[in-house]
């Protein structure tokens, strides 16, 4: 599965890429995540914990930097775990680039997701839509470290497994608020329809 994300804070390119580079301090961005020191190879074991309904899910497995470009301001972080307890899997490739955006930045991600186990039941639509509100709850966090000190940022950073069924029931309510905009319009087009045959009648 494909998914392309991209968000805006409010720092420099050069600050943001530093930042973000610095796996130890994004990681507690995303609530249930933890990472520890990296080994010799650069891999950094960690685990992510995820709530879905009366089912949780802990992948233990690593993460790394593969590449990194300072001029390009570009990225590539792998990522690989396995559900403790089951034969659920996830491996992640994402490339990650920072662009200069006013006196901000722009943060692109590309990510390569693969899911295998019972998580993969809720469907590649469900898991994008997730995956979007991570990033921008995460990108919400990311900037709070940016722009206050050390210690008050990372007071501000929740430490809890995520919650699917929290998430799915925002992903939910988006759909619907989305179709019923939808049908709104479609309401109001054919009532300027009637409305027109009326008057031409006329």
């Amino acid at each position: 599965m494909r998914l392309e994300d991209e968000f805006t804070i409010d720092t420099p390119p050069d600050c943001a890429y530093e930042l973000l580079l610095d796996l130890r301090r994004v990681a507690p961005c995303v609530p249930g995540a933890e990472i520890g020191e990296p080994d010799a190879e650069g891999f950094h074991p960690g685990r992510v914990s995820v709530k879905v309904g009366p089912m949780k899910f802990t992948y233990e497995g690593r993460v790394r930097i593969s590449e990194q470009d300072p001029v390009t301001r570009t990225a590539v972080i792998l990522g690989e775990g396995r559900a403790s307890g089951g034969s659920d899997t996830a491996k992640v490739n994402t490339t990650m680039q920072v662009l200069p955006d006013g006196s901000g930045s722009r943060v692109r991600m590309t990510t390569n997701l693969e899911i295998k186990g019972r998580a993969a039941q809720m469907g590649q639509g469900v898991i994008a839509d997730v995956g979007r509100r991570l990033v921008k709850d995460a990108a919400a966090c990311i900037e709070v470290r940016l722009t206050r000190p050390d210690s008050e940022g990372e007071a501000a950073v929740p430490s809890q497994p995520v919650s699917g069924l929290s998430l799915m029931a925002s992903v939910v309510g988006a759909r619907v608020g989305d179709s019923v905009q939808r049908l709104g319009r479609r309401g109001r087009a054919g009532d300027d329809e009637e409305k027109a045959g009326d008057d031409g009648a006329r």
